[in-house]
């Protein structure tokens, strides 16, 4: 009966042991790593081996290479684009601004003054005749501008599409100031020769020799005009309804 016993104990053990051998070999094979192919070749094709997957690498680096340069090549004519859309709005903006008379402008022109008159009675009998009014100065503005002016100031107030010239008391209101005779006009590019000529121009001389007012034509190398810095939009003005016709 024991002897039964210790036989059974002792293959227990053994079964024990054989596990343990067959799973430290398992271990140690799991661990040892696989042998390369390559190392029983000769060591010229293990070279030849290794340049070959070495091209294979570079082909690849210069197909990215290539790619990268399409791109950059793409966002260097984007970035040029916009810096060309860039510098047309800027021009467009800068003669947007000169054309507004938001800027100041210099240039050859001439120079119109224009001054009430020094007699103490009018020969018409009409004192109004002795000073220049608001019409007046309208008269030599507009004359200036067909005579092909650029720009305009009048007491160095520049003019634009918004001025108004009108008349207050004895005095004349020019972008929302005051201003008393005499009257100065600077037109930058306007032609003497066609200022001279324009009919109300000459209208206006016959009457500063009938009236003896003052009325001045001087040319200019170079005038220095000052930019408008008045408000620029309309404030009240609103478009009006469509109509239709037909």
């Amino acid at each position: 009966m024991e002897t039964g016993v210790r036989s059974q104990a002792l293959g227990g053990r053994g079964l024990l042991a054989g596990c343990a051998a067959i799973a430290f070999l398992v271990v140690i094979a799991a661990t040892i790593t696989p042998p390369d192919p390559e190392v029983r070749l000769p060591r010229e094709y293990r070279l030849a081996g290794l340049i070959e997957r070495q091209e294979d690498v570079v082909e690849q680096l210069k197909v990215d290479v290539a790619e990268l340069r399409d791109s950059v090549a793409e966002l260097r004519s984007q970035v040029a684009a916009r810096q060309e859309a860039s510098a047309d709005m800027e021009q467009a903006l800068r003669i947007a601004s000169r054309e507004a008379g938001l800027v100041a402008v210099s240039g050859p022109g001439i120079t119109v003054s224009l001054t009430d008159s020094d007699l103490s009675e009018s020969p018409s009998g009409n004192v109004n005749d002795l000073v220049i009014h608001s019409e007046d100065v309208r008269a030599i503005v507009n004359a200036l501008w067909r005579a092909g002016a650029e720009a305009i100031s009048m007491n160095d107030q520049r003019l634009v599409n918004t001025s108004a010239v009108l008349c207050v008391g004895n005095t004349l209101l020019v972008n929302g100031t005051v201003h008393s005779p005499p009257y100065v006009a600077r037109a930058i590019g306007a032609d003497r020769e066609r200022f001279e000529s324009d009919p109300l121009v000459r209208r206006l001389r016959r009457e500063a020799v009938a009236f003896r007012l003052g009325f001045a034509v001087e040319g200019a190398r170079n005038l220095e005009l000052p930019a408008f810095d008045g408000a620029v939009s309309f404030s009240h003005a609103r478009p009006g309804a469509e109509k239709s016709f037909g």
